[in-house]
């Protein structure tokens, strides 16, 4: 058969191989999918623009690398005839364009399939690898078709194995990716292991194929002016090839400059926010790092026991209301930036100047200052890192987590480390995010994942011992939805403190998201005038000594409180059963009622709750067996009380904070810190202790003066204790009408809290009210 001006060669071309291209072309697909990978690693969500270009770059380097340029350059091996360049292929553009963008299609609609939670279901997984391999084999058929000058015969048995191999392989490849990448956040070389796999499924593919094609009827007519080279073509996929190098390159240099900042911020102090979703899991950047800022380089305490930033330190303290104060800090922000900027400023100068050294520098006697001004600066710049206003930032978590990086002997020879080597802290915002904050924060790039997951890469990043870092994440966890304040009821709690010698005073609070204290809650709601009665008898007694009476005849004589009796020998039972035996033989009720703050609730008919307290303190060997149970120290369980969702501290927080800024010694010495200044003063003005109106004041029936100055808290020189009216509205529906008669409040409640007067029930005796003459007490003993 011959056409004019054209002839066929009905015979098969003879084809031969050459291995380095072979080699070559696998080499330059590894490229592609490992790149692909990386990238896909990296995307957190399905929405967001974020996402939708690590999906769109993620399809491009599958299909234009891993795939496309892999068949060109396999094809650049295949050597036709004797090797002479007029028999050998050439390429349409067509159908060579066509078979780029063909896999990447396919591939943007698998990838999208697979979708981006942290493991992808096998219906998913499985769709994913079949739409992949057959992106795989349309490329090769369609660049098949792109062959201009010969046409090609393909044996049945190679075309259906080449797409067995290309949907087995792909589906295994990713299914290993997808359903582990949550475990192999930081395992870069897992990754390449399936990119390899990944890679391999191609090769695999196109080369079954490739065995089985045959190569007839040469074309002499077709010329190289309108068509691709075989080199043309080469040159091309180098090209894709070297920008898959570089994207790579690129995830690597900066997974290293996350290494080096996280080993540098081993040795700092240092702000992080551990977010958590609903679901419990923790929010992560895609290197399963929590988002992180410096603070200070280290905190400098003006004693050598105060070179550590312990939870008990004032400093400390102040950060923890300050966190619960956000709404009132972001308007100072920028005064305290200008501050630090001025300060620094100042400092820069003595220094050129030989004033001071740098030595001197670090001695400073107002660091605690420094520390708070850097402390709210660092918490907005974290809050932007993390796109939230900084009031949605979360509160501090209660504990300072010491980390630590080894120094080498060149380091230290270097003075990298000239007082402390070696030894950083981390201090944690936390918070449990809302469904669709945590959905948006995906979509920004952030990951969430189970703490598992995330534990030993951070404890290797920050050098803290696995096991404690994965109690304190799952603390944090539990931290962020609870509010550590009483649910509404009336509670039998236990108030043990013991002495210590580096934290002055701890108290057994309980864990979890239930009360603050160890207790047992009541069924009755309010306590009625029978009820303290009953209570009355009990002053002072033992927790066994208040069980034998409450079953004994002379407590049954008390009229109408057989049920709240009842509930009492209950609550006794429940509370003596989790405490050590020493301790409930201790404990003494106190038979006054005190009010504390509660948590809101559809069924709580007011803000507060009644305790009936057992206190004693214990000596410092007291241990505590219960794993429930765990000892804070005082000064921190007190400004947790205070700075509750149940108690405002806005204004007593607000006078001190303009205090400090606008009195404070150092001043800043630009005229644009001045005006600034101007401006917050005239807000923090506003912010002045809200004055009680004239029917909330009672007349003081008794005044009990008390000088003594207590080495955990300061108590006032005069106490008034003022009893309150029938009428109040702020207690009857707790207590009761007729319990108002006989209900307590001592001091002012925006400074002082319930802790306050547990404290002084154990401490201070004599700041107990007289029993009211109108109470009748039954005089029978147990």
């Amino acid at each position: 058969m011959s056409n004019a001006g054209t002839s066929f060669n009905e015979a098969p071309v003879g084809v031969s191989y050459l291995a380095g291209y072979i080699f070559l072309s696998y080499v330059v697909s590894v490229m592609g999918c490992s790149t692909t990978l990386e990238l896909l690693h990296r995307r957190t969500s399905r929405s967001g623009l974020y996402n939708w270009y690590l999906l769109l770059t993620s399809s491009i380097a599958m299909g234009g690398v891993g795939i496309w340029c892999m068949h060109f350059i396999g094809n650049r091996a295949i050597v036709l005839g004797n090797g002479e360049s007029s028999v050998q292929i050439l390429y349409s553009m067509t159908f060579t364009g066509v078979s780029f963008v063909l896999p990447v299609v396919v591939l943007l609609a698998a990838f999208y399939a697979i979708g981006a939670s942290e493991k992808a279901g096998y219906a998913r997984i499985f769709t994913g690898g079949l739409l992949t391999g057959s992106s795989v084999c349309g490329m090769h058929y369609v660049g098949q078709l792109g062959i201009a000058n010969y046409k090609c015969s393909y044996r049945s048995a190679n075309v259906v194995g080449s797409a067995i191999i290309a949907i087995f392989a792909s589906t295994t490849a990713l299914g290993i990716f997808f359903r582990w990448r949550a475990t192999w956040t930081d395992s870069w070389w897992r990754r390449g292991v399936c990119g390899c796999l990944l890679a391999a499924a191609v090769s695999g593919m196109h080369w079954t194929a490739a065995v089985g094609t045959s190569y007839r009827e040469h074309d002499e007519s077709v010329k190289r002016g309108g068509q691709l080279s075989r080199t043309q073509t080469v040159i091309i996929c180098s090209v894709l090839a070297c920008v898959a190098c570089g994207v790579l390159s690129c995830c690597a240099i900066v997974a290293g400059g996350n290494r080096r900042k996280w080993r540098t911020q081993a040795q700092q102090l240092v702000l992080s926010c551990a977010f958590f979703d609903p679901e419990g899991r923790i929010m992560v950047t895609p290197h399963a790092l929590l988002p992180s800022r410096k603070i200070v380089d280290r905190y400098i305490g003006r004693t050598f026991n105060d070179d550590d930033l312990t939870r008990t330190h004032p400093a400390f303290l102040w950060a923890v209301r300050a966190s619960r104060n956000w709404k009132l800090l972001k308007d100072v922000v920028p005064l305290m930036r200008g501050r630090i900027e001025s300060d620094e400023a100042t400092m820069e100068q003595y220094i050129s100047k030989g004033v001071v050294s740098d030595q001197e520098t670090e001695l400073q006697s107002n660091f605690d200052d420094l520390f708070k001004r850097h402390f709210c600066v660092t918490a907005k710049d974290l809050a932007d890192e993390v796109r939230q206003p900084l009031e949605d930032l979360g509160m501090l978590y209660d504990h300072v987590l010491a980390t630590s990086t080894p120094s080498s002997r060149f380091s230290r020879a270097m003075g990298y480390s000239r007082i402390r080597t070696g030894k950083g802290q981390m201090l944690f915002t936390v918070r449990q995010l809302k469904k669709h904050e945590s959905s948006r924060l995906a979509a920004a790039g952030f990951r969430f994942t189970t703490i598992e997951n995330v534990t030993t890469i951070l404890s290797r990043r920050i050098h803290v011992p696995t096991t404690s870092l994965g109690g304190h994440l799952r603390d944090m966890r539990d931290y962020a939805v609870s509010h550590r304040i009483f649910e509404p009821g009336v509670h039998l709690i236990s108030f043990i403190m013991r002495p210590t010698i580096h934290d002055h005073f701890e108290v057994l609070t309980a864990k979890g998201i239930g009360n603050p204290l160890p207790s047992a809650t009541l069924s009755t709601k309010r306590l009625q005038i029978q009820h303290l009665e009953l209570i009355a008898h009990m002053e002072g007694w033992t927790m066994p000594t208040c069980l034998d009476w409450l079953k004994s005849r002379a407590a049954r004589a008390y009229k109408d409180v057989d049920d709240f009796r009842e509930q009492l020998i209950h609550a006794i039972s429940t509370l003596s059963s989790t405490l050590p035996p020493d301790t409930n033989l201790a404990s003494k009720l106190s038979a006054r009622p005190l009010i504390a703050p509660c948590r809101m609730s559809r069924i709580s008919d007011g803000q507060n709750c009644i305790l009936l307290p057992f206190c004693v303190v214990g000596t410092l060997d007291t241990q505590n067996s219960n794993p429930d149970y765990n000892f804070t120290p005082l000064r921190l369980f007190r400004v947790q009380q205070q700075t509750n969702d149940g108690v405002t501290d806005n204004d007593g927080f607000a006078k001190e904070l303009g205090q400090e800024l606008l009195y404070s010694s150092t001043r800043p010495s630009t005229g644009a810190d001045s005006d600034m200044t101007d401006s917050i003063r005239s807000k923090l003005r506003f912010w002045q202790p809200r004055k009680l109106p004239e029917s909330a004041k009672t007349v003081s029936l008794e005044s009990l003066s008390e000088n003594t100055l207590t080495p955990e808290i300061m108590v006032r020189k005069e106490v008034k204790v003022d009893v309150a009216k029938m009428t109040e509205p702020a207690f009857e529906p707790t207590l009761g009408r007729h319990a108002s008669q006989t209900t307590v409040v001592a001091g002012d409640m925006a400074s002082n809290t319930y802790v306050d007067e547990l404290y002084n029930l154990c401490y201070s005796p004599g700041v107990r009210l007289r029993p009211d003459p109108g109470f009748h007490r039954l005089s029978s003993a147990v």
